[in-house]
């Protein structure tokens, strides 16, 4: 065996070129098996826990009288919450209440008032046919007598009549000219008496205000008793869905003006990983994915979740808005930042023993095996879908 120094400079340099070219191989295998897994399951710690959150107002103004919830409590759907002071809303209902029952009194007489004008309008118009058929009788016995007069004055000039008979035709047919007339005044009359009866009928008929088999007065009525029982029965204020109570800071005896938050309440039915990932990372990322969430607060404890939506907008920290046009700054930024967008994954296991909180720091990690998307999450997931 030789002692050459030569020869054991060459191999150890032979030996140090290979090492290193194993390295450099190793490295850049491991950093594309790193890449690729990063790519198959896309990780981010940018990520935080949140839930829907739901600002508590009342319906109608007035003082709170019962307070039965604290901060921190948690509720039930339907639980009551809070009563507003509900003795001016009764007040109210009991007034719409009556004038529903005035309406519909008022209502009845007036359909009453219709038919008596109705029936009085029968029976003028029958004494108005009466009296034109007395016109016509009265009218025809006028053009008799006229006519007998007319051959009786000739003869009584040659006196074969007498006097008295020709003043006897001459009073008759006087009496049938006056009856004449007043057969026409009196239809004249009863004309008049028929037009003002019917316009009364008409007037009766709009003041029922009546279309079909529905009266507007008394539907009118009825629809401000019912907005007075939906106002009572918005003095009491319940949960919509299970939560927790939130930021309440009032007590019994707060004036709470319609619209005004007294509180908030967060969903406990939903809680949500929203992820801000590289947009580098949003073609591996897909609605329906699974997702493996861990938490800070819970080291160790993996949370099982589903991806339900990708969001679709981002504003730009670089561009503002003056008026109609952008201003965009006048840089050039040598090293290019990926733009970050939310992702967000329903949290499907939950552990009573590990509540979640809104604000809690989370890792995530999306994972290429898909899971059925809650229903809740479906339709926004279906747009995703729609997209893609």
């Amino acid at each position: 065996m030789t002692n050459d120094p030569k020869l054991d400079y060459r191999r150890r340099v032979r030996i140090g070129r290979i090492l290193g070219m194993a390295i450099v191989l190793a490295a850049v295998t491991t950093g594309a098996w790193v890449w690729q897994i990063n790519f198959r399951h896309p990780r981010t710690n940018d990520a935080m826990i949140r839930a829907d959150i739901v600002g508590i107002a009342p319906e109608v103004s007035g003082r709170i009288v019962r307070l039965h919830v604290r901060d921190n409590q948690f509720v039930r759907k339907g639980e009551l919450l809070y009563v507003i002071d509900p003795r001016p809303y009764q007040a109210k209902l009991d007034r719409a209440k009556a004038e529903l029952m005035l309406a519909e009194q008022e209502v009845e007489s007036l359909r009453a008032s219709k038919s008596s004008a109705v029936s009085a309008v029968a029976r003028l118009e029958h004494q108005h046919a009466a009296a034109l058929a007395e016109i016509k009788r009265i009218a025809a016995d006028d053009d008799y007598l006229e006519q007998y007069l007319e051959q009786l004055e000739p003869l009584a000039a040659k006196q074969y009549v007498t006097g008295d008979q020709l003043r006897q035709a001459r009073a008759r047919y006087s009496a049938s000219r006056a009856a004449l007339a007043d057969a026409k005044a009196k239809a004249l009359s009863v004309g008049s008496a028929v037009s003002e009866a019917e316009s009364d009928s008409r007037r009766a008929q709009s003041l029922i205000a009546q279309v079909g088999d529905v009266n507007a007065r008394v539907e009118a009525a009825r629809a401000t008793v019912t907005a007075a029982e939906l106002e009572l029965e918005y003095c009491e204020v319940r949960a919509p869905f299970d939560a927790y109570v939130t930021n309440l800071n009032t007590r019994e005896g707060e004036y709470a003006k319609a619209g005004g938050q007294l509180f908030a309440l967060v969903d406990d039915r939903h809680w949500y990983a929203v992820a801000n990932y590289k947009e580098t990372y949003l073609q591996s990322i897909r609605p329906g994915q699974e997702a493996d969430v861990f938490l800070v607060g819970y080291p160790g404890k993996r949370f099982r979740g589903v991806v339900t939506g990708i969001a679709w907008a981002n504003a730009p920290d670089n561009v503002k808005q003056q008026g109609g046009l952008p201003e965009v700054q006048r840089t050039l930024n040598w090293v290019v930042l990926a733009s970050r967008f939310p992702v967000r994954i329903e949290i499907l296991d939950r552990d009573p023993e590990r509540p979640l909180r809104m604000g809690m720091t989370a890792f995530v990690t999306v994972l290429d095996r898909t899971l059925p998307i809650p229903d809740d999450s479906a339709a926004s997931a279906d747009g995703d879908r729609q997209h893609d």
